[in-house]
């Protein structure tokens, strides 16, 4: 079963708490809290847990109901925990008449080991910094075992920052290449045909106001973009508006 980093930092959390309540992550938003809530029940990973009163930190909100969520068997062998482990009376010591050997012979493997994921999927450099964020403010965690509850999430946030490729250093004065579709990339189009482009038309393309085109306009200068007037165009005469009707053409030099 593969989990999400916030799953494995509420189940582990909750693996240690005394009454094994599993917390929502305080940062998480409310909304998310619910998503996660949801996917716990599904998967039986936590049941519904009854309690006479709890902090109210420890409830969370599932289709308009607080409740408290407990961590299962199954949620414990899914973050790699036997829950029988260290349960004697499901471990009884054996005695000089028995045999154990033939009895493990043919024995399946744990469960734990057929259940806990073998490796975590890498996850975003967003996601696991929001999952070590979660971990940090869970107030839980502080009162049990905050390195503990801290050390999944910074492995993934080291996976994350690992996985990352590295940047090819641009030359200075190149200009950063801009997302596809994005409005910036709509400008250096206009800028870089041969009949460049007005600021009415940079307007019209899209949707910016004036002054926020000369920004623009202006911060290509001071990185170095050389931005030409290609031509000045002044409406003067019978029926014109005079200097408000004059403008400029603008075009990338090279």
């Amino acid at each position: 079963m593969k989990l999400s980093d916030t799953q494995l930092v509420i189940l582990s959390a909750a693996a240690k708490h005394p009454e094994r309540l599993a917390y929502p992550p305080q940062r998480l938003p409310a909304g998310a809290r619910q998503t996660v809530a949801k996917a716990l029940l599904k998967n039986a990973l936590v049941t519904a847990a009854h309690r006479a009163s709890y902090e109210a930190i420890a409830k969370w909100m599932v289709d308009g109901d607080d409740v408290l969520l407990e961590i299962t068997d199954t949620g414990l062998r899914a973050i790699g925990i036997d829950p029988n482990e260290g349960d004697a009376a499901s471990h009884p010591a054996p005695t000089g008449a028995e045999d154990p050997a033939p009895q493990q012979e043919d024995a399946p493997a744990p469960e734990a080991t057929q259940d806990a994921p073998v490796a975590a999927p890498r996850a975003s450099l967003r996601d696991a910094a929001t999952a070590l964020l979660a971990a940090w403010d869970d107030e839980e965690n502080r009162a049990t075992d905050i390195v503990g509850a801290l050390e999944d999430p910074m492995r993934a946030l080291r996976a994350a920052l690992a996985g990352k490729p590295s940047r090819t250093p641009r030359e200075p004065g190149a200009l950063r290449k801009p997302r596809e579709g994005t409005k910036q990339e709509t400008v250096l189009a206009l800028l870089r045909r041969d009949e460049g482009a007005t600021i009415a038309q940079i307007i019209e393309a899209t949707g910016w106001q004036s002054h926020t085109v000369r920004g623009f306009l202006a911060g290509l200068k001071r990185k170095g973009i050389t931005v030409e007037v290609l031509e000045r165009i002044r409406q003067v005469g019978p029926n014109k508006d005079g200097a408000k009707g004059s403008y400029s053409i603008y075009r990338i030099a090279g």
